[in-house]
């Protein structure tokens, strides 16, 4: 049998002598009764209760009498009557909450002054709006709701079914993840972890349920649909590996193969790192649920007939605005001092459902447009810093001589959850302080990172939007053969070798390769509208790109000599030259460089025509996904 629920109320103001209020006490009292009441009273001076029943009301007046009324729904300015269904799940900030104190033992008999209510911490204060537990929440949860101040998002708040996911050692793993992976090395503010990025993500999937909830009242899903997208926003970083991207993009090709590579993602460990979290931990979710957070984490819609607005949510598969992207550039851009050109809230605020896909209003179409265009800075100014990527081949390279010291430890941990949730950034460290003879290949590698004596820059070309077309990832043997040994100017003995160079082909998109992603966007014209409408982009502004995919080619050195830069410079550039008809497009020309001394020992095997490389095998061209 359904409950329903009854709150009192007054247009009218309150007397300040007789105002709400609830102790420690009386939620006792109310426990053990099985029902729960409250008091007011008007100001004719009527006294009025209201009682939880099923299905049934009771009103006790001043002089003791009872009225009783089944199935009613009165709304007289004094008594309002609640469907559970139709109840918010969780209250509105800021809120203020009876807290238990034990030590306190208020006497609610009698009269309590105004004084004595407004000091003490327990007391619910009648000008304070009441607050509603979330309606879904069980006796099972650990936890009760928290809410966190956040330097992003200020306070969010989460329900004790979240804070059973929060505590566990999977999530909390989280903690030890650079969001940046090693950006750090080049912006200090860029500490934030996966951790704070998931809470955050999390949160904005909440506020576009209630957004949705507002502004498409059609829908029909329930509060079980908004713990799915909570849940997905919460845990859809569970399976990222040591410096979030450099793991996967960078290390596992060179241990285990770019094809063999490919098979495994991120996304994927995520589910299983979801499923073996609420496993390990008993936490209270059905089955269906727990398939469900996998898909929305997935962004898997296969079998689901209706509501597949809900995989736009998370990860938008359809056209890529998702909350992931809005809080990853809100929090990066914030730690790393870069302006935000994009308002995110503004965008979730003028969102509705229409025909299963969540839309926009079409005046925020060029804000729509910012947002990816901000992405793509992102990538330019942080993401592919040239120090910063130079750190990380460092950190790869390390990772792949400990992994071959370790009997393959590290990158056979994506098999199992139970051994993968023991990577995290701490690995630098353990591979610092190692002791394996095995590893001191690593170690130098790492103590050249302390002492920032990172693998050279060397330069950089733009590739022409003619040549997009037909491209294909340079190799460090395209730029090795390029390289003229037989030249009066061979300063190298022996000539350049792949292993002493690096090379990242870096692409930088609007998400969606080449095409244009919000051409894959709908929007309205007015909230109250229920149908939808594609918007061209010369509509839009004539200053909007009509390119959205850039690739650019790098070069490193691994050797800090001079002679060695020289000589991937030279290379470079006969490349190019090769490449596209005899001329050089790179963005700065070979400069002068000074020389330098060698990094640790380098001197000799330069002399000797070798250089040190991971595992002693020859490194595959970066790339960008």
């Amino acid at each position: 049998m359904k409950s329903k629920r009854v709150f009192g109320y007054s247009s009218q103001e309150y007397e300040e002598e007789d105002l709400a209020y609830d102790t420690p006490e009386r939620k006792k009292k109310q426990k053990g009764g099985g029902r729960s009441n409250s008091k007011a009273v008007n100001n004719n001076g009527t006294f009025f209760c209201f009682y939880e029943f099923d299905l049934k009301i009771e009103f006790l007046c001043a002089d003791d009498t009872t009225t009783t009324s089944k199935n009613e729904n009165k709304d007289d300015g004094r008594l309002l009557v609640v469907d559970d269904d139709n109840l918010p799940d969780e209250p509105y900030l800021p809120m203020s909450q009876v807290r238990e104190d034990e030590e306190n033992n208020i006497n609610i008999s009698g009269e309590i002054p105004m004084s004595q209510m407004r000091q003490n911490p327990n007391i619910l204060r009648a000008s304070e709006p009441l607050i509603v537990q979330d309606y879904y929440t069980k006796s099972r949860e650990r936890n009760k709701g928290k809410v966190v101040n956040d330097p992003v998002h200020n306070h969010m708040y989460f329900s004790g079914k979240l804070c059973d996911v929060i505590d566990t050692p999977q999530m909390q793993r989280l903690r030890e993840l650079k969001q940046l992976g090693t950006a750090y090395y080049v912006f200090p503010g860029a500490s934030h972890n996966r951790f704070e990025h998931s809470l955050g993500t999390s949160h904005l999937a909440s506020n576009v349920y209630e957004t949705l909830t507002r502004s498409t009242r059609s829908l029909k899903w329930d509060a079980e649909d908004k713990l799915c997208v909570q849940l997905a926003g919460l845990c859809h970083d569970l399976g990222h590996g040591p410096y979030s991207h450099v793991f996967d993009n960078e290390f596992l090709p060179l241990r285990l193969g770019k094809a063999e590579a490919k098979k495994w993602s991120h996304e994927d460990m995520s589910c299983d790192m979801f499923e073996w979290l609420v496993e390990d931990n008993g936490v209270d979710l059905s089955p269906r649920i727990v398939q469900k957070v996998k898909d929305l984490i997935s962004s898997n819609d296969s079998g689901y007939k209706e509501n597949k607005f809900l995989f736009d949510i998370v990860a938008n598969k359809r056209n890529s605005v998702d909350v992931d992207k809005f809080e990853y550039l809100m929090r990066d851009s914030k730690n790393t001092g870069i302006s935000a050109s994009v308002d995110m809230n503004r965008l979730i605020s003028f969102m509705k459902v229409i025909d299963d896909e969540i839309c926009f209003k079409a005046s925020e179409v060029y804000n729509v447009y910012r947002l990816f265009d901000m992405r793509a800075n992102m990538h330019h100014v942080v993401y592919t810093h040239k120090k910063a990527k130079a750190v990380e081949y460092m950190i790869v390279d390390a990772m792949v001589e400990a992994d071959v010291g370790w009997n393959s430890r590290i990158s056979h941990a994506i098999r199992d959850p139970k051994e993968f949730i023991k990577l995290d950034d701490t690995i630098v460290k353990q591979i610092e302080f190692s002791n394996e003879p095995e590893l001191q290949k690593a170690r130098d590698i790492i103590k050249r990172l302390r002492k920032r004596d990172l693998y050279v820059f060397v330069n950089e070309y733009t590739v022409p939007e003619e040549y997009l077309s037909d491209f294909k990832d340079v190799t460090e043997e395209d730029i090795s053969t390029s390289y003229e040994s037989n030249s009066t100017s061979n300063t190298i003995p022996g000539g350049l070798k792949p292993e002493m160079i690096i090379v990242h082909n870096v692409k930088i998109d609007y998400s969606m390769k080449d095409k244009d992603p919000v051409s894959r966007v709908k929007f309205f014209q007015e909230l109250t509208d229920e149908e939808s409408f594609h918007i061209d982009r010369s509509k839009v502004s004539s200053l909007l790109p009509t390119n959205f995919l850039e690739r650019k080619v790098r070069v490193y050195s691994r050797i800090r000599d001079h002679d060695v830069e020289e000589a991937i410079a030279k290379a470079f550039s006969n490349f190019q030259r090769k490449m596209y008809g005899g001329c050089e497009i790179q963005a700065t020309p070979s400069r002068s460089r000074k020389k330098r001394g060698h990094s640790l020992g380098h001197e000799s095997q330069r002399e000797r025509g070798t250089a040190t490389t991971p595992n002693g095998t020859q490194r595959s061209a970066h790339t960008d996904v």
